[in-house]
């Protein structure tokens, strides 16, 4: 059996397979996307070896790239941790760790979620439907 269910068709927060699928798959790219803003962060050491000289020293061009890179990153971060303050009723991190870390609903539940399987899953399903319209 798949680890995601398509959603019924009779939830008010329905979506079709593939904006479904797009919403998780984003929502799971979360911890990499923050790995990736923490190095974009950093410019000091970087060498370009891309070009036909080796570039030690960081130019102009790739401190804006890498400001740029880390701009988008960070509202993409924001955008998921907005949705996530929105839909969790007070519940941030159990949320956080089901949609962006994959944690099932037992494994959340063995970390002392208060919740219950239907109201932690239509929590979930709003999340990602509020994702996939923002997307």
């Amino acid at each position: 059996m798949s680890k995601y269910r398509p959603m019924p068709i009779k939830s008010k927060y329905y979506l079709p397979k593939e904006d479904y699928l797009t919403a998780i798959h984003y929502a799971l790219r979360y911890p990499m996307m923050l790995a990736e803003l923490d190095d974009a962060r950093d410019t000091s050491t970087a060498i370009r070896y891309d070009k036909d000289k080796v570039q030690t020293s960081p130019s102009d061009d790739m401190i804006m790239n890498a400001a740029v890179r880390a701009s988008e990153l960070s509202e993409k971060v924001k955008l998921i941790e907005d949705i996530i303050s929105v839909c969790s009723n007070g519940l941030d991190s159990y949320l956080k760790w089901g949609v962006c870390y994959g944690l099932t609903f037992d494994q959340l539940e063995a970390k002392g979620m208060p919740l219950g399987r239907t109201a932690y899953y239509e929590m979930r399903r709003k999340f990602y439907f509020i994702l996939s319209r923002k997307i």
